[in-house]
């Protein structure tokens, strides 16, 4: 069967394709096009799978063809598409056939079949803001890395995600949730949701669960990701009220300038502490050489935090320049609206 698909919605798909599958595994690197009512595409990382809408604008046919995402960006590379407004495809029993300016891509047919989505039994459990949604994602998961599991729990009907690493847990409040559950999902997964999610154009998504995976619906996009279940997650709740024994609103510029000069200066190997006080300041150690930056910012008491300065740079970046801190003897935290930073402090003096 013979169709025309508009080349800036093959551009997006593509787009969408290479960040979601991610550059880790050539075996998922594949979109896979099928039509069921109409033209659709699928694909995974692995662990998420992504079903879109592709066009109306095609006949039948009923073969899955498996497209290597790396051949689509080749075909379309340097494309004008004021000059190539249509892709022409042809799907036949041989394999799937696409023709644009003077390329053609063959791809032969194989006994394949999609990455398997239903959303059987799934529960609707809350609507957010798809750009509020990547933000907060992104701040809970970029200090992170590839094996560690981001958390998302739903307790008292407050929805949340969190992870620990570095000596610092980090929070972001998505809102209410009709049901209770807990789920880690993978890291890696979670930076392609965030990369690809970003080149949606819808306001709002919907977020449902069943007993194996969390769902999320948009505008011709469903996406199902899997998720580890860890029951004593569901203790976690959000009133991070620490009993304070001081806090302050503070501006975070000159912690940021400063963090940027040590990811310069120094080694990822090295010690790093910062300390609140009378006196505030980051010290820094590397071999021999000691460093220190003063910090215009003053405490009844004094507080020392050991740091990773690639990680908090990293989680500074996505905060406000006017945060809240509050400190105690145990714990430093850091509110930016609905993100939440705590840091444990290593050594404690009145």
């Amino acid at each position: 069967m013979e169709g025309w698909i508009p080349t800036k919605r093959l551009l997006k798909i593509t787009e969408f394709a290479d960040k979601f599958c991610g550059n880790i595994e050539p075996l998922h690197r594949y979109i896979y096009l099928y039509f069921d009512r109409v033209l659709r595409v699928s694909m995974t990382d692995g662990c998420a799978v992504a079903d879109l809408f592709f066009s109306k604008e095609f006949f039948p046919f009923e073969k899955v063809y498996k497209i290597p995402i790396q051949h689509l960006k080749g075909l379309l590379r340097g494309l004008k598409e004021e000059e190539n407004p249509l892709v022409r495809m042809l799907a036949l029993e041989e394999g799937l056939k696409i023709e644009l300016e003077n390329m053609t891509l063959n791809i032969e047919s194989e006994n394949v079949e999609k990455p398997e989505f239903n959303m059987n039994n799934s529960i609707l459990f809350s609507t957010v803001s798809l750009k509020d949604f990547i933000d907060k994602l992104d701040f809970c998961s970029v200090q992170s890395m590839e094996g560690d599991l981001i958390n998302f729990v739903s307790n008292n009907h407050d929805f949340i995600s969190y992870t620990y690493g570095y000596n610092m847990n980090t929070y972001s409040y998505f809102g209410k949730s009709k049901i209770a559950f807990s789920r880690g999902i993978p890291y890696v997964t979670i930076r392609h949701l965030i990369k690809s999610l970003s080149l949606i154009s819808d306001e709002k998504i919907n977020l449902y669960l069943n007993e194996n995976s969390i769902f999320i619906k948009g505008k011709g996009i469903n996406i199902k990701i899997c998720g580890a279940i860890n029951p004593a997650n569901n203790n976690i709740n959000l009133n991070l009220n620490i009993k304070p024994f001081e806090s302050q609103e503070i501006n975070l510029k000159d912690l940021r300038k400063i963090l940027n000069k040590i990811y310069t200066s120094l080694p990822s190997n090295s010690k790093v502490f910062l300390i609140f006080g009378n006196n505030s300041y980051i010290l820094a150690k590397d071999k021999n050489t000691t460093i220190t930056w003063k910090i215009n910012m003053k405490f009844k008491y004094k507080y020392l935090l050991e740091i990773n300065p690639r990680k908090l740079r990293s989680l500074f970046s996505r905060l406000k320049d006017n945060v809240i801190i509050e400190l105690n003897d145990k714990i430093v935290l850091i509110k930016d609206n609905q993100k939440f930073l705590k840091i444990h402090v290593k050594e404690f003096s009145k």
